[in-house]
């Protein structure tokens, strides 16, 4: 099965990727679970449904980002191998002539 494929069938997602514990993006994560838990704790029920309104705003808008920049990375890396692609053709006419 070809990449393309796998894309297609959903065997490859870009978006997905195994977070190491270490690193700083886990750390960050763990920060945002846990302000989330304090902020839900602490805040009075008439003020509960806004919040959970802004993070679904939120999410909805980082989720979008994420395709905008998967989008704006394949088609950079997609300009980079026809650009080189070109260059290779080029340079082999130049060594037969």
């Amino acid at each position: 099965m070809t990449t393309i494929e796998k894309l297609y069938y959903g065997h490859v997602r870009p978006h997905e990727r195994i977070v190491d514990p270490e690193s700083r993006l886990a750390v960050l994560q763990d920060l945002l679970l846990s302000s989330d838990e304090d902020l839900t704790r602490l805040l009075p029920e008439n003020c509960k449904g806004a919040y959970e309104a802004f993070k679904a705003a939120y999410d909805e808008m980082n989720a979008t980002l994420q395709v905008e920049s998967f989008a704006d990375g394949f088609s950079l890396g997609l300009r980079l191998g026809i650009e080189s692609y070109g260059r290779e053709t080029a340079c082999r006419r130049d060594g037969e002539k």
